[in-house]
């Protein structure tokens, strides 16, 4: 598909470390070679070291401005997540673009340390290594934290006292609550990065209706898909990575703030402020999420 955005204008990331997960395909892989033209040592942060490797090759060989390398990260496994974290212990890391994750599975799957597939992939992973690298991030100077919602995050709904979803599974429900977690997870990253002056700035995006393999290998394919192209409201991955990128780099990025496309429906369109999900306006919400994934994935950011 091609691209029919022109592409964002953002300073030089020259000197920036930037790690972005998921940077395969898709949206990771458009922000990651964003973030390299505009001069940022990016790492691709990935499950599939081969193919992030292929990659790597491809963003630097168009775009020698940055540099792309790559390290393994398996978000759905807690210890993958601990021996990433480990490799930037003594760096500064300058940009954190959390996109990895997996559609909406047929049955309830678990990961390796027993969570729900979908919620440790999406969610608890990114969860775990923002506050792994809380002190990397603090190092630098008001350092990026992006993290990747959906349009279907609306349609989520969290309990905090079941975030593996034992007792209400759903394919699309507990894709859904994951995105909408993300976005949560950002508004009260920055409500604690403000109270205890660590430092960052926290943002969420969504890439609307993106043409990507996440998108092509979800539920909404099929009769979805032949929609978005024939009304055109489908987009290119590199458009749709334009809030992730705005987010990562753009001086008119509000702290806290939540973008995506400002087309018909949020579906595709240039970079503008997206409407946030009701539990997402919700203080007592945000910190009841926070808390129960604080316990739940053993990592608290109150002893980085």
């Amino acid at each position: 598909m091609k691209d029919r955005l022109t592409p964002l204008t953002i300073p030089s990331r020259k000197g920036r470390l930037a790690i972005v997960t998921g940077a395969s395909s898709g949206i990771g892989k458009a922000t990651a070679r964003a973030l390299g033209l505009a001069g940022a040592d990016v790492v691709l942060a990935v499950r599939d070291v081969d193919k992030g490797a292929a990659v790597a090759a491809e963003l630097r060989a168009e775009h020698p401005e940055g540099s792309h390398t790559v390290a393994e990260l398996d978000t759905a496994d807690l210890a993958s997540v601990e021996r990433f974290a480990d490799r930037y212990v003594d760096v500064r890391v300058d940009i954190l673009v959390l996109n990895a994750g997996i559609g909406a599975t047929r049955r309830r799957d678990v990961s390796v340390d027993g969570h729900e597939l979908v919620m440790a992939s999406n969610y608890f992973g990114h969860f775990a290594l923002t506050g792994r690298l809380l002190e990397p991030l603090r190092r630098a100077s008001r350092a990026r934290v992006v993290t990747v919602g959906s349009l279907v995050a609306d349609h989520g709904r969290i309990r905090p006292d079941d975030l593996d979803f034992e007792r209400r599974w759903s394919r699309r429900g507990t894709y859904a609550a994951s995105k909408l977690a993300m976005v949560m997870f950002a508004r009260e990253l920055q409500r604690h990065s403000t109270a205890g002056e660590w430092g960052l700035n926290a943002h969420a995006a969504h890439p609307g209706w993106s043409s990507t393999g996440l998108f092509a290998n979800s539920s909404t394919a099929g009769a979805g898909g032949f929609l978005g192209r024939a009304t055109g409201l489908m987009q290119s991955a590199a458009d749709g990575a334009q809030p992730v990128v705005f987010c990562a780099a753009s001086r008119q990025a509000a702290a806290g703030g939540y973008y995506g496309p400002i087309g018909l429906f949020g579906t595709s369109g240039p970079v503008g402020k997206a409407a946030l999900p009701r539990p997402a306006r919700s203080a007592k919400a945000l910190t009841a999420l926070w808390q129960a994934t604080e316990e739940l994935v053993g990592v608290s950011f109150s002893q980085n």
